[in-house]
């Protein structure tokens, strides 16, 4: 399977297949201005969900630096918790030398026993802003023992599920986009462990897409 990274660069070039025109001597990304569009007001969103929880909890926060190989100490990084159930709400990088610039934004919804319910996540590349390089929605499903989600971006591609025993955390299922089945009558689709796993999560999540 490919590491999360890799994935999600691996949507980006899909999505932006054709459409990625690099200026002469510019550092500036031109793409599919619907996708830019729609990434870009995704990211606001999930800042507005972000802003939402503030105002409902007691906060406290974590900070730090984060730096890459070749660009060090490129972002700060704070975490907010619920400081009444000690629960990671949300998690921010801003640029350092651009402190008004996300670098990356996640948010936690939780249901009602502090278990993850829906993920709302966008970051982007460190040298190119014009849109996120990825936009991720994650919906989790319980059911008894078991453990699902499955991941969407914000442009609603289905693109990757899987799903574990909470007794023993191993992997019952696990699927990249092209290895999702299309429904419940075919292959893998027709398992009954698969089907307790997956048929309470959506193969959309228009319901989602903005973040709530």
């Amino acid at each position: 399977m490919n590491t999360p990274l890799i994935k999600a660069l691996l949507v980006f070039l899909f999505l932006f297949n054709n459409q990625i025109i690099y200026a002469n001597n510019s550092e500036s990304v031109r793409a599919n201005p619907v996708t830019v569009k729609t990434w870009n007001q995704f990211v606001d969103n999930i800042y507005q969900l972000h802003m939402s929880q503030l105002n409902s909890r007691n906060i406290k926060t974590t900070a730090r630096s984060g730096s890459y190989h070749d660009l060090p100490y490129f972002f700060q990084q704070i975490k907010f918790y619920d400081q009444e159930k000690n629960l990671l709400i949300s998690k921010l990088e801003w640029e350092t030398k651009n402190p008004d610039k996300l670098h990356s934004i996640e948010v936690y919804i939780h249901d009602k026993k502090d278990r993850l319910l829906r993920e709302y996540s966008a970051s982007y590349l460190p040298k190119f802003r014009n849109a996120p390089y990825q936009t991720l929605i994650n919906l989790h499903h319980y059911n008894k023992n078991i453990h699902s989600f499955r991941q969407y971006d914000a442009s609603d591609n289905l693109i990757y599920e899987v799903c574990r025993s909470t007794t023993t955390n191993k992997k019952l299922f696990e699927h990249d986009d092209y290895e999702i089945p299309d429904n419940f009558q075919q292959g893998v689709g027709k398992n009954k462990i698969y089907q307790r796993c997956f048929k309470s999560l959506p193969r959309s999540a228009k319901l989602h897409l903005v973040p709530h």
